[in-house]
């Protein structure tokens, strides 16, 4: 859940750096730096807590997109107008996290019953 949460910050400080100060576009790039592994993390955990392949792939795919939007990032200014997508990729990035994270409720509960729900 705080990566979904760290997402919105990414697109909060877009939005200081696009509607308010151009300055905010530097503290974009660098929170950036602070939560773009959690992916692998994730995935890491995934193989140790032996989540279903599905959960797994999940995982994968955040990656390619961290990647991917570091990508449109950095080379925003010679990819022209494929640097468009970096805000899609964003969103992509975010949807696909509430995916995982609601993948891995329910496979919680199923688990533990209704009544004991643990924080994955």
């Amino acid at each position: 859940m705080d990566f979904a949460v760290a997402i919105l910050g990414q697109v909060f400080l877009a939005g200081l750096a696009l509607f308010l100060d151009p300055s905010h576009w530097v503290r974009h790039a660098e929170f950036a730096r602070y939560f773009s592994f959690v992916p692998i993390l994730m995935l890491a955990v995934s193989f140790i807590a032996r989540s279903p392949a599905p959960s797994r792939l999940q995982s994968a795919v955040l990656i390619g997109l961290v990647i991917l939007l570091a990508l449109s990032g950095l080379f925003s200014s010679a990819i022209g107008y494929l640097s468009a997508f970096h805000p899609v990729l964003a969103l992509f990035l975010f949807f696909r996290t509430m995916n995982l994270i609601r993948r891995y409720d329910s496979l919680n509960q199923s688990i533990n019953g209704e009544g004991k729900n643990l924080r994955v």
